[in-house]
């Protein structure tokens, strides 16, 4: 079982949360992104319209029937209170979430540059990248073995 798959049925079983692995992989792959807003120690008004904006637009793409008539705006709840937990718990799934993403690289090429582009994404969404913010993009790039990523 690879670590995705072990991060998955561990996460959904806590959270109680209605997923299949391919809307799940995307928390996997913005949680990065998530810690870098929460890297000042605050997500400001700016960061969070950004958080429910890429919400809304995962809600919108990933909506399965199985989450009902009202699918997409099901989903895009979900996957807002679910990054809303996560920000609040980084200490808890960071250790767990790093591992599965650096796993999960080994068979996506293309979600590297997906993670380093959204980690700049929410830096940016308020003044500019801060120091803290470039500081945590720095650790997470070479924790995930993303140095050789370029944008």
């Amino acid at each position: 079982m690879s670590k995705i798959d072990q991060l998955f049925k561990e996460y959904t079983q806590e959270r109680f949360i209605k997923l299949n692995k391919e809307q799940f992989v995307y928390i996997v792959n913005l949680f990065p992104a998530l810690r870098v807003v929460m890297s000042d120690g605050i997500v400001d008004q700016e960061e969070w319209v950004t958080v429910k904006r890429l919400a809304k637009i995962l809600g919108d793409e990933f909506a399965s029937d199985d989450l009902g008539e009202e699918k997409e705006e099901n989903l895009m709840l979900i996957y807002r209170a679910e990054f809303r937990h996560l920000v609040r718990n980084l200490d808890k799934w960071q250790d767990k979430f790093l591992a599965a993403l650096k796993d999960y690289f080994n068979e996506n090429e293309p979600a590297r540059e997906f993670v380093v582009e959204t980690m700049y994404l929410f830096a940016s969404a308020s003044d500019g990248v801060s120091e803290e913010e470039n500081e945590d993009i720095e650790f997470l790039t070479k924790e995930l073995g993303l140095e050789d990523i370029e944008l």
